[in-house]
Protein backbone atom coordinates (compact mmCIF):
# COMPACT_ATOMS: atom_id res chain seq x y z
CA UNK A 1 0.00 0.00 0.00
CA UNK A 2 2.46 2.65 1.17
CA UNK A 3 4.90 1.78 -2.40
CA UNK A 4 1.35 2.17 -4.53
CA UNK A 5 0.53 5.52 -2.70
CA UNK A 6 4.16 6.76 -3.23
CA UNK A 7 3.79 6.01 -7.34
CA UNK A 8 0.60 7.61 -7.32
CA UNK A 9 2.18 10.67 -5.52
CA UNK A 10 5.15 10.49 -8.21
CA UNK A 11 2.93 9.96 -11.15
CA UNK A 12 1.11 13.30 -10.07
CA UNK A 13 4.00 15.27 -9.85
CA UNK A 14 5.54 14.25 -13.23
CA UNK A 15 2.22 15.55 -14.84
CA UNK A 16 1.94 18.28 -13.49
CA UNK A 17 0.33 18.87 -10.14
CA UNK A 18 1.97 20.03 -7.10
CA UNK A 19 2.38 17.27 -4.63
CA UNK A 20 5.18 17.63 -1.72
CA UNK A 21 7.13 14.85 0.07
CA UNK A 22 5.29 15.67 3.42
CA UNK A 23 2.00 15.70 1.47
CA UNK A 24 2.62 11.61 0.36
CA UNK A 25 3.72 10.52 3.98
CA UNK A 26 0.05 12.44 4.71
CA UNK A 27 -1.32 9.91 2.24
CA UNK A 28 0.12 6.63 3.16
CA UNK A 29 -0.68 7.61 6.90
CA UNK A 30 -4.14 8.28 6.10
CA UNK A 31 -4.43 5.01 4.55
CA UNK A 32 -3.59 3.36 8.21
CA UNK A 33 -6.30 4.97 9.04
CA UNK A 34 -9.46 3.99 7.01
CA UNK A 35 -10.85 0.97 6.11
CA UNK A 36 -9.27 -0.14 2.75
CA UNK A 37 -11.45 -2.23 1.37
CA UNK A 38 -13.85 0.63 1.10
CA UNK A 39 -12.31 2.01 -2.12
CA UNK A 40 -14.87 4.92 -1.73
CA UNK A 41 -12.67 5.82 1.70
CA UNK A 42 -9.52 4.98 0.15
CA UNK A 43 -10.28 7.51 -2.63
CA UNK A 44 -11.41 10.18 -0.73
CA UNK A 45 -8.95 10.10 1.38
CA UNK A 46 -6.09 10.25 -1.22
CA UNK A 47 -7.75 13.13 -3.03
CA UNK A 48 -8.14 14.98 0.06
CA UNK A 49 -4.05 14.61 0.80
CA UNK A 50 -2.55 15.14 -2.48
CA UNK A 51 -4.71 17.39 -4.70
CA UNK A 52 -5.23 21.03 -3.38
CA UNK A 53 -7.13 22.21 -6.61
CA UNK A 54 -10.08 20.94 -7.90
CA UNK A 55 -9.08 21.43 -11.91
CA UNK A 56 -6.37 18.67 -10.65
CA UNK A 57 -9.42 15.99 -10.07
CA UNK A 58 -9.82 14.71 -13.76
CA UNK A 59 -5.76 13.85 -13.13
CA UNK A 60 -5.97 12.12 -9.88
CA UNK A 61 -8.79 9.90 -10.74
CA UNK A 62 -7.00 9.03 -14.06
CA UNK A 63 -3.90 7.82 -11.71
CA UNK A 64 -5.88 6.43 -9.16
CA UNK A 65 -7.52 4.18 -11.40
CA UNK A 66 -4.07 3.25 -12.66
CA UNK A 67 -2.56 2.56 -9.01
CA UNK A 68 -5.63 1.53 -7.46
CA UNK A 69 -7.67 -0.46 -9.76
CA UNK A 70 -11.41 -1.80 -8.84
CA UNK A 71 -10.27 -5.45 -8.29
CA UNK A 72 -7.07 -5.01 -6.45
CA UNK A 73 -9.26 -2.66 -3.73
CA UNK A 74 -12.15 -4.73 -2.93
CA UNK A 75 -13.82 -6.96 0.11
CA UNK A 76 -11.97 -10.05 -0.15
CA UNK A 77 -15.38 -12.20 1.60
CA UNK A 78 -17.98 -10.37 -0.40
CA UNK A 79 -20.89 -12.97 0.00
CA UNK A 80 -23.31 -10.68 -2.12
CA UNK A 81 -22.23 -12.02 -5.09
CA UNK A 82 -24.11 -10.39 -8.22
CA UNK A 83 -24.59 -12.14 -11.24
CA UNK A 84 -24.06 -10.21 -14.10
CA UNK A 85 -24.12 -12.39 -16.39
CA UNK A 86 -26.53 -11.78 -19.94
CA UNK A 87 -29.32 -13.71 -18.04
CA UNK A 88 -28.91 -11.96 -14.59
CA UNK A 89 -29.49 -8.60 -15.81
CA UNK A 90 -32.80 -7.80 -13.02
CA UNK A 91 -29.98 -8.92 -10.90
CA UNK A 92 -27.54 -5.93 -12.44
CA UNK A 93 -30.19 -4.09 -12.11
CA UNK A 94 -31.39 -4.27 -8.64
CA UNK A 95 -27.35 -4.55 -7.35
CA UNK A 96 -27.59 -0.87 -9.09
CA UNK A 97 -30.76 0.11 -7.52
CA UNK A 98 -29.65 -1.12 -3.77
CA UNK A 99 -26.26 0.90 -4.42
CA UNK A 100 -23.97 -2.30 -4.19
CA UNK A 101 -20.13 -2.20 -4.48
CA UNK A 102 -19.81 -0.91 -7.90
CA UNK A 103 -15.82 -1.79 -8.37
CA UNK A 104 -17.16 -5.63 -7.28
CA UNK A 105 -19.56 -5.20 -9.66
CA UNK A 106 -17.39 -3.57 -12.41
CA UNK A 107 -14.65 -6.74 -12.02
CA UNK A 108 -17.44 -9.37 -12.15
CA UNK A 109 -18.67 -7.87 -15.79
CA UNK A 110 -15.32 -7.35 -16.88
CA UNK A 111 -14.51 -11.40 -15.65
CA UNK A 112 -17.39 -12.43 -17.36
CA UNK A 113 -17.47 -10.54 -20.55
CA UNK A 114 -14.15 -9.27 -21.48
CA UNK A 115 -12.32 -12.12 -22.94
CA UNK A 116 -9.12 -10.98 -21.31
CA UNK A 117 -8.30 -14.71 -20.81
CA UNK A 118 -8.11 -15.31 -25.06
CA UNK A 119 -6.67 -13.13 -27.37
CA UNK A 120 -5.73 -9.56 -26.20
CA UNK A 121 -6.74 -6.85 -28.61
CA UNK A 122 -7.55 -2.92 -27.46
CA UNK A 123 -8.55 -1.53 -24.74
CA UNK A 124 -11.38 -0.18 -26.38
CA UNK A 125 -12.81 -3.64 -27.82
CA UNK A 126 -12.66 -5.57 -24.38
CA UNK A 127 -14.67 -2.38 -22.90
CA UNK A 128 -17.50 -2.58 -25.70
CA UNK A 129 -17.49 -6.73 -25.55
CA UNK A 130 -18.38 -5.81 -21.50
CA UNK A 131 -20.85 -2.80 -22.86
CA UNK A 132 -22.89 -5.02 -25.37
CA UNK A 133 -23.00 -7.77 -23.20
CA UNK A 134 -24.41 -6.36 -20.08
CA UNK A 135 -26.43 -3.77 -22.44
CA UNK A 136 -24.94 -1.31 -20.07
CA UNK A 137 -27.27 1.65 -22.73
CA UNK A 138 -30.44 0.27 -21.19
CA UNK A 139 -29.22 0.06 -17.96
CA UNK A 140 -30.49 3.19 -16.43
CA UNK A 141 -34.39 2.20 -17.91
CA UNK A 142 -33.54 -1.21 -16.22
CA UNK A 143 -32.73 0.44 -13.21
CA UNK A 144 -35.91 2.58 -13.09
CA UNK A 145 -38.40 -0.35 -13.51
CA UNK A 146 -36.24 -2.17 -10.49
CA UNK A 147 -37.21 0.50 -8.32
CA UNK A 148 -39.06 3.85 -9.96
CA UNK A 149 -38.79 5.49 -6.79
CA UNK A 150 -35.29 6.62 -7.62
CA UNK A 151 -33.43 9.93 -8.29
CA UNK A 152 -32.61 9.38 -12.00
CA UNK A 153 -29.76 11.74 -11.63
CA UNK A 154 -28.64 9.49 -8.89
CA UNK A 155 -29.21 6.25 -11.03
CA UNK A 156 -27.33 7.99 -14.22
CA UNK A 157 -24.45 8.52 -11.92
CA UNK A 158 -24.03 5.12 -10.35
CA UNK A 159 -23.92 3.96 -14.19
CA UNK A 160 -21.44 6.27 -15.00
CA UNK A 161 -19.40 5.30 -12.60
CA UNK A 162 -19.83 1.95 -13.05
CA UNK A 163 -19.29 2.56 -16.66
CA UNK A 164 -15.99 4.23 -15.50
CA UNK A 165 -14.38 1.42 -13.01
CA UNK A 166 -15.13 -0.82 -15.73
CA UNK A 167 -12.69 0.74 -18.41
CA UNK A 168 -10.43 1.48 -15.22
CA UNK A 169 -10.39 -2.68 -14.69
CA UNK A 170 -9.48 -3.39 -18.11
CA UNK A 171 -6.46 -0.65 -18.58
CA UNK A 172 -5.09 -2.74 -15.25
CA UNK A 173 -5.47 -6.05 -16.45
CA UNK A 174 -3.74 -5.46 -19.84
CA UNK A 175 -1.20 -3.11 -18.13
CA UNK A 176 -1.99 0.08 -20.57
CA UNK A 177 -0.38 2.95 -19.25
CA UNK A 178 -2.87 5.06 -19.84
CA UNK A 179 -3.42 8.66 -20.74
CA UNK A 180 -5.10 11.10 -19.24
CA UNK A 181 -8.11 13.23 -21.38
CA UNK A 182 -6.58 16.61 -20.98
CA UNK A 183 -8.72 18.45 -19.11
CA UNK A 184 -11.19 21.17 -20.43
CA UNK A 185 -9.97 24.22 -18.30
CA UNK A 186 -6.46 23.06 -19.76
CA UNK A 187 -7.22 23.13 -23.61
CA UNK A 188 -7.98 26.81 -22.95
CA UNK A 189 -5.35 27.82 -21.36
CA UNK A 190 -3.67 30.62 -23.32
CA UNK A 191 0.16 29.66 -24.62
CA UNK A 192 1.39 33.03 -23.75
CA UNK A 193 -0.30 32.60 -20.17
CA UNK A 194 0.32 29.64 -19.28
CA UNK A 195 2.47 29.12 -16.01
CA UNK A 196 5.28 26.20 -16.21
CA UNK A 197 3.24 23.32 -14.54
CA UNK A 198 0.60 23.79 -17.08
CA UNK A 199 3.09 24.10 -20.04
CA UNK A 200 4.29 20.90 -18.77
CA UNK A 201 0.82 19.43 -18.55
CA UNK A 202 0.42 20.73 -22.21
CA UNK A 203 3.06 18.93 -23.60
CA UNK A 204 2.00 15.62 -22.07
CA UNK A 205 -0.79 15.89 -23.79
CA UNK A 206 -0.30 17.40 -27.15
CA UNK A 207 1.30 13.45 -28.71
CA UNK A 208 -2.04 11.79 -27.50
CA UNK A 209 -3.97 14.23 -28.83
CA UNK A 210 -1.85 14.35 -32.33
CA UNK A 211 -2.24 10.64 -32.51
CA UNK A 212 -6.40 10.62 -32.19
CA UNK A 213 -6.08 13.98 -34.89
CA UNK A 214 -4.06 11.89 -37.16
CA UNK A 215 -6.66 8.57 -37.18
CA UNK A 216 -9.57 11.08 -37.56
CA UNK A 217 -7.61 12.66 -40.78
CA UNK A 218 -7.12 9.34 -41.88
CA UNK A 219 -11.21 8.15 -41.97
CA UNK A 220 -12.19 11.47 -42.87
CA UNK A 221 -9.67 10.93 -46.22
CA UNK A 222 -11.26 7.56 -46.69
CA UNK A 223 -14.42 8.13 -46.61
CA UNK A 224 -14.21 10.71 -48.76
CA UNK A 225 -16.21 10.68 -52.25
CA UNK A 226 -14.74 10.91 -55.59
CA UNK A 227 -16.64 12.81 -58.67
CA UNK A 228 -19.98 10.69 -59.88
CA UNK A 229 -19.29 8.77 -62.65
CA UNK A 230 -21.97 9.51 -65.33
CA UNK A 231 -21.43 6.59 -67.79
CA UNK A 232 -20.98 4.17 -64.94
CA UNK A 233 -24.18 5.50 -63.15
CA UNK A 234 -26.37 5.42 -66.16
CA UNK A 235 -24.78 1.73 -67.18
CA UNK A 236 -26.60 0.84 -63.81
CA UNK A 237 -29.63 2.56 -63.64
CA UNK A 238 -30.58 -0.06 -66.61
CA UNK A 239 -31.47 -2.64 -63.90
CA UNK A 240 -33.81 -0.41 -62.39
CA UNK A 241 -35.44 1.69 -65.59
CA UNK A 242 -33.06 4.35 -66.13
CA UNK A 243 -34.03 5.73 -62.67
CA UNK A 244 -30.21 6.25 -61.20
CA UNK A 245 -31.01 5.17 -57.69
CA UNK A 246 -27.05 4.08 -57.38
CA UNK A 247 -24.80 6.80 -57.85
CA UNK A 248 -21.34 5.84 -58.47
CA UNK A 249 -18.65 7.80 -57.61
CA UNK A 250 -14.89 7.80 -58.97
CA UNK A 251 -12.02 6.57 -56.40
CA UNK A 252 -10.96 9.90 -54.87
CA UNK A 253 -7.21 10.33 -55.56
CA UNK A 254 -5.53 10.69 -52.15
CA UNK A 255 -4.09 13.81 -51.72
CA UNK A 256 -1.26 14.13 -49.10
CA UNK A 257 0.61 17.90 -49.24
CA UNK A 258 4.19 18.03 -48.94
CA UNK A 259 4.40 20.57 -46.02
CA UNK A 260 6.82 23.12 -44.47
CA UNK A 261 6.09 24.95 -41.28
CA UNK A 262 8.16 27.82 -40.05
CA UNK A 263 7.96 28.86 -36.90
CA UNK A 264 9.25 32.43 -34.83
CA UNK A 265 11.11 30.87 -31.09
CA UNK A 266 11.66 34.35 -30.24
CA UNK A 267 10.22 34.91 -26.39
CA UNK A 268 7.17 34.47 -24.83
CA UNK A 269 5.79 32.96 -28.35
CA UNK A 270 8.20 29.74 -28.45
CA UNK A 271 6.61 27.17 -26.56
CA UNK A 272 3.75 27.96 -29.03
CA UNK A 273 5.76 27.02 -31.72
CA UNK A 274 7.47 23.87 -29.91
CA UNK A 275 3.35 22.60 -29.57
CA UNK A 276 3.10 23.37 -33.28
CA UNK A 277 6.26 21.32 -34.18
CA UNK A 278 5.24 18.36 -32.16
CA UNK A 279 1.92 18.53 -33.52
CA UNK A 280 2.71 18.65 -37.29
CA UNK A 281 5.69 16.26 -36.71
CA UNK A 282 3.01 13.57 -35.18
CA UNK A 283 1.04 13.64 -38.15
CA UNK A 284 3.80 12.95 -40.70
CA UNK A 285 2.23 9.79 -41.33
CA UNK A 286 -0.73 11.82 -43.12
CA UNK A 287 1.50 14.01 -45.02
CA UNK A 288 4.06 13.43 -48.12
CA UNK A 289 6.74 14.97 -46.64
CA UNK A 290 7.09 17.18 -43.54
CA UNK A 291 10.10 19.73 -42.94
CA UNK A 292 10.66 22.08 -39.97
CA UNK A 293 12.33 25.57 -39.70
CA UNK A 294 12.79 27.61 -36.78
CA UNK A 295 13.92 31.44 -36.44
CA UNK A 296 14.48 34.21 -34.54
CA UNK A 297 16.74 36.17 -37.00
CA UNK A 298 18.19 33.78 -38.73
CA UNK A 299 16.35 30.43 -39.90
CA UNK A 300 17.73 27.12 -39.31
CA UNK A 301 16.18 23.29 -40.28
CA UNK A 302 14.54 21.18 -37.48
CA UNK A 303 13.78 18.26 -38.95
CA UNK A 304 16.73 16.06 -38.28
CA UNK A 305 16.79 17.29 -35.26
CA UNK A 306 13.43 16.72 -33.80
CA UNK A 307 13.25 13.53 -35.33
CA UNK A 308 16.53 12.10 -33.09
CA UNK A 309 14.55 13.44 -30.82
CA UNK A 310 10.90 11.99 -30.81
CA UNK A 311 9.62 15.03 -31.47
CA UNK A 312 10.16 16.22 -27.58
CA UNK A 313 11.96 18.89 -27.61
CA UNK A 314 12.25 21.94 -25.24
CA UNK A 315 12.04 25.22 -26.74
CA UNK A 316 16.09 25.97 -25.07
CA UNK A 317 17.11 22.72 -27.00
CA UNK A 318 16.08 24.87 -30.11
CA UNK A 319 17.75 28.13 -29.35
CA UNK A 320 21.20 25.62 -28.12
CA UNK A 321 21.13 23.57 -31.44
CA UNK A 322 20.79 25.57 -34.16
CA UNK A 323 21.99 28.95 -35.68
CA UNK A 324 18.93 30.59 -35.07
CA UNK A 325 20.47 33.99 -33.73
CA UNK A 326 21.90 36.06 -36.14
CA UNK A 327 22.59 40.02 -34.99
CA UNK A 328 20.96 40.52 -31.74
CA UNK A 329 18.45 37.47 -30.97
CA UNK A 330 15.25 39.78 -31.92
CA UNK A 331 12.66 39.09 -34.18
CA UNK A 332 13.48 40.04 -37.88
CA UNK A 333 10.66 38.73 -39.99
CA UNK A 334 12.20 40.36 -43.47
CA UNK A 335 15.78 38.74 -43.19
CA UNK A 336 14.10 35.51 -42.00
CA UNK A 337 11.56 35.71 -44.83
CA UNK A 338 13.85 36.43 -47.60
CA UNK A 339 16.44 33.76 -46.36
CA UNK A 340 13.89 31.33 -46.26
CA UNK A 341 13.40 32.08 -50.11
CA UNK A 342 16.69 32.01 -50.81
CA UNK A 343 17.77 28.57 -49.32
CA UNK A 344 14.87 26.94 -49.19
CA UNK A 345 11.51 28.27 -51.90
CA UNK A 346 13.52 28.62 -54.37
CA UNK A 347 14.87 25.18 -54.61
CA UNK A 348 12.64 22.87 -52.95
CA UNK A 349 9.27 24.74 -53.02
CA UNK A 350 6.38 24.00 -55.55
CA UNK A 351 2.64 23.92 -56.23
CA UNK A 352 2.09 20.49 -53.77
CA UNK A 353 3.84 22.23 -50.85
CA UNK A 354 1.87 23.84 -47.94
CA UNK A 355 3.25 26.48 -45.85
CA UNK A 356 2.51 27.02 -42.28
CA UNK A 357 3.73 30.20 -40.50
CA UNK A 358 3.47 30.47 -36.37
CA UNK A 359 4.14 33.65 -34.72
CA UNK A 360 2.89 37.17 -33.79
CA UNK A 361 4.38 38.91 -36.67
CA UNK A 362 6.07 41.41 -34.65
CA UNK A 363 8.43 43.02 -36.80
CA UNK A 364 10.38 45.11 -34.49
CA UNK A 365 10.14 47.89 -36.40
CA UNK A 366 12.72 46.36 -38.73
CA UNK A 367 10.86 46.18 -41.95
CA UNK A 368 7.79 43.37 -43.08
CA UNK A 369 9.76 41.64 -45.65
CA UNK A 370 5.85 41.12 -47.60
CA UNK A 371 7.46 40.48 -50.59
CA UNK A 372 9.32 37.89 -50.22
CA UNK A 373 6.27 36.17 -48.91
CA UNK A 374 4.37 37.29 -51.63
CA UNK A 375 6.86 35.34 -53.75
CA UNK A 376 6.84 32.46 -51.42
CA UNK A 377 2.63 31.99 -51.89
CA UNK A 378 2.62 32.20 -55.29
CA UNK A 379 5.00 29.23 -55.77
CA UNK A 380 3.31 26.98 -53.01
CA UNK A 381 -0.08 25.62 -53.33
CA UNK A 382 -1.44 26.99 -49.58
CA UNK A 383 0.20 29.24 -47.24
CA UNK A 384 -1.46 29.75 -43.39
CA UNK A 385 -0.28 31.91 -40.49
CA UNK A 386 -1.26 30.68 -36.56
CA UNK A 387 -0.94 33.61 -34.20
CA UNK A 388 -0.85 32.60 -30.44
CA UNK A 389 -1.66 36.52 -29.85
CA UNK A 390 -5.43 37.48 -29.17
CA UNK A 391 -7.02 38.87 -32.40
CA UNK A 392 -7.67 42.35 -31.06
CA UNK A 393 -3.72 42.56 -30.28
CA UNK A 394 -3.06 42.27 -34.44
CA UNK A 395 -2.03 44.83 -35.98
CA UNK A 396 -0.91 47.00 -32.44
CA UNK A 397 2.52 48.43 -32.13
CA UNK A 398 5.06 46.73 -34.23
CA UNK A 399 2.64 43.71 -35.17
CA UNK A 400 2.23 43.44 -39.23
CA UNK A 401 -0.02 40.61 -39.62
CA UNK A 402 -2.48 42.83 -41.81
CA UNK A 403 0.38 42.91 -44.63
CA UNK A 404 1.41 39.26 -44.58
CA UNK A 405 -2.90 38.45 -44.18
CA UNK A 406 -3.15 39.07 -48.37
CA UNK A 407 -0.86 36.48 -49.12
CA UNK A 408 -2.23 33.69 -46.71
CA UNK A 409 -4.97 31.58 -47.83
CA UNK A 410 -6.18 31.72 -43.74
CA UNK A 411 -4.93 33.19 -41.05
CA UNK A 412 -5.87 31.79 -37.39
CA UNK A 413 -5.58 33.17 -33.87
CA UNK A 414 -4.39 29.77 -31.69
CA UNK A 415 -3.81 31.02 -28.04
CA UNK A 416 -4.53 27.87 -26.94
CA UNK A 417 -4.77 23.66 -27.52
CA UNK A 418 -8.23 23.60 -28.24
CA UNK A 419 -7.71 26.40 -31.26
CA UNK A 420 -4.80 24.90 -32.46
CA UNK A 421 -6.57 21.37 -32.97
CA UNK A 422 -9.35 22.97 -34.46
CA UNK A 423 -7.32 24.77 -37.06
CA UNK A 424 -5.09 21.81 -37.76
CA UNK A 425 -8.17 20.08 -38.57
CA UNK A 426 -9.34 23.19 -41.48
CA UNK A 427 -6.18 23.06 -42.95
CA UNK A 428 -6.53 19.05 -43.94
Amino acid sequence: MADRTVALGRALQAAGVSVSLSEIIDAARATTEIDIARRSELHAALRATLVKQSRHYPTFEWAFDRYFPARLVRPENDGDTVDAGASGETDLAAALAEGADLAALAAALVDQHAGLSGVLRSERHHVQRVFLAADIARLMSRVRIADPDLDPALIRARVDELKRLIGADVRAQLDIAAVPDIEAELQDVDFLEASRAELEQMRAAIRPIARKLAARLARRRQHRAGRVNMRRTMRRSLGSGGVPIDVVHDRPRAHKPELFVLCDISGSVADFSVFTLTLMSALSAELARTRSFVFVDAVDEVTELLASTQHGIEPWQLLRNTNVIGRDGHSDYATVLERFWRDTCDRDLHRTSTLILTGDARTNHRGTGEQWLERIAERCRRVYWLNPEPRADWNTFDSELARYAPHCDATFEVRNLRQLVAAVEQLF
